[in-house]
């Protein structure tokens, strides 16, 4: 059926395209300053810019800063995110106007991307929780931006989706693919130059304990690297022409052993985080971060801490550790450094 309109539908219907095209240009045409992250905008954030000041520290690899933490205690323990620390070998941290150039990792949490850093300090101010992280979408929010020596910028956004897991692959692998042979783990090929290749394993192996788990599946494998770090040393028991043997396999970072490229979408999002999926739980934000203004607190209008800014997924989703995920963390991270 062919629907005719009439001559005052038409009109009307050219006026709400007028109005959507007024309304278009009057949004793309405000000057810098007062747009989202513009100076006038920001300028209205003073409260939450001094708790940001006061709450979170920049990581520094040399001279060029590369990540925030949050300061959780007033002795110095500060939440950063783990795999942003791999492979630097001089980190030093600012509070403040303070530097501290003696840095120790005290604790760090693989499925969570999180480590617990100390230096030695007195004094610091503790960002101040949320008692929760349930809030509603389109909520203000504010975090980290870029920062000088003595100043703390900050980014705003707004809660732009529900709370959720965000699935992916595990960041430390063996260099291992697996035969369909249900009930057993046959391996059918070993990638070149990985922990699994140096340490002997061969096509036609059978895997069947990962640090003394028993493993049957491909799944149950995954779910187990899942809380490990690349570098680290696993115990893997395997069988080859009858026999039982055991070898200690170095895992590898995902990027580093298959050489993974970007995608199309990467290229335009621009600087992303190089950890950026498989988290147990998070908020998401449109905040523009990037991945160097990752790890910091995430406040509210109130100066309250929701989580843990954690990754910069794309041009449009950054992800944060709920404030109730986060402290249960902090507990597990502290008592793991005490023992």
């Amino acid at each position: 059926m062919i629907r005719t309109f009439g001559m005052g539908s038409v009109l009307g219907f050219m006026a709400l395209v007028s109005c959507t095209q007024l309304a278009l240009m009057a949004q793309t045409s405000l000057p810098t300053d007062e747009r989202t992250n513009g100076k006038e905008v920001r300028a209205a954030f003073g409260p939450q810019r001094s708790a940001i000041q006061a709450s979170s520290a920049v990581l520094y690899d040399g001279w060029r800063s590369f990540n925030y933490g949050i300061v959780v205690s007033e002795d110095g323990l500060i939440l950063a995110k783990g795999s942003e620390l791999e492979e630097r070998k001089d980190i030093d941290i600012r509070v403040g106007e303070k530097k501290y150039t003696e840095v120790e990792i005290v604790a760090q949490n693989p499925r969570w991307d999180v480590a617990l850093l100390k230096v030695d300090a007195e004094g610091l101010t503790p960002v101040s929780w949320a008692e929760s992280s349930d809030v509603s979408q389109g909520t203000w929010v504010v975090a980290n931006g870029v920062t000088s020596r003595s100043l703390r910028r900050i980014n705003v956004g707004i809660i732009s989706a529900k709370t959720r897991a965000v699935e992916g692959k595990a960041p430390a692998v063996l260099g291992i693919s697996f035969k369909a042979d249900k009930g057993s783990l046959v391996i059918e090929e070993v990638t070149k130059e990985t922990g699994a290749e140096e340490a002997g394993i061969k096509a036609g192996d059978t895997i069947k304990k990962f640090a003394g788990e028993e493993v049957a599946t491909r799944e149950a494998l995954i779910e187990i690297i899942r809380d490990y770090l690349p570098g680290d040393e696993v115990l893997i028991e395997f069988e080859r022409d009858g026999r039982r043997l055991e070898v200690e396999v170095r895992l590898m970072a995902r990027d580093e052993a298959y050489k993974e490229s970007g995608s199309r979408n990467d290229a335009m999002s621009g600087d992303f985080s190089k950890r950026r999926d498989s988290f147990p739980r998070v908020l998401q934000t449109d905040i523009p971060f990037s991945a160097r203004t990752i790890g910091g607190p995430l406040l509210t209008l109130d100066g309250k801490c929701i989580g843990m800014n954690i990754a910069r997924a794309n041009r449009a989703e950054s992800f944060a550790i709920p404030v109730e995920d986060l402290k249960k963390l902090l507990v597990e991270l502290k008592k793991e450094g005490e023992d």
